[in-house]
């Protein structure tokens, strides 16, 4: 075999090495990217009105991409998710005036049940705590709990750490794990 035969043969191989090696890392099998991605935008524009965030749109780049890891938890269903991003929206809408307005004095009703949250602001920080929302915390099934876990993940764990430059996205990287 000629020294010309031999190189091809050899780059040829190692391109196919190279090839099936790394295309079997470059897939990702997270479930609920978008749905984390719903909240997480809801959590933004919310804590601006909790003084949380002050560049939304920073933080809802930082989350698009935090997303990509997905949902930690079961999946919520269309309707459950749209109902956690209403109350998301309800709880920074009643914040707007005032960050420390209790839910109680919320002009519309933000949540059915938030064992643990006092503030709207509570809510934007730890959504998992509103029961719209329970299925974000990680031992709750999926609209069957009463609600959260405390200091359970908002976005159910999907963004791990990276807090500078979304300042904590809505205030949530500490109790909410986002």
């Amino acid at each position: 075999m000629s020294v010309m035969s031999s190189t091809c043969c050899a780059l040829f191989s190692a391109v196919c090495a190279f090839t099936l090696v790394s295309a079997s890392g470059c897939g990702t099998d997270a479930k609920g990217i978008d749905d984390c991605r719903d909240i997480e935008q809801a959590r933004c524009a919310a804590a601006k009105n909790c003084g949380t965030v002050s560049d939304v749109a920073e933080c809802q780049r930082f989350y698009r991409d935090q997303c990509l890891h997905g949902l930690a938890v079961s999946l919520p269903t269309s309707t459950q998710l749209k109902q956690c991003v209403n109350t998301i929206e309800q709880a920074g809408s009643c914040a707007m005036g005032d960050a420390g307005t209790e839910l109680r004095d919320c002009t519309e009703l933000v949540t059915v049940s938030a064992p643990g949250a006092k503030t709207a602001c509570d809510l934007v920080a730890s959504p998992e705590l509103a029961r719209e929302c329970s299925f974000l915390a990680p031992n709750a099934d999926a609209g069957t709990s009463t609600g959260g876990t405390s200091g359970a993940a908002g976005a159910a764990g999907a963004n791990e750490g990276g807090s500078s430059g979304a300042e904590n996205a809505a205030g949530a990287s500490g109790s909410a794990g986002s």
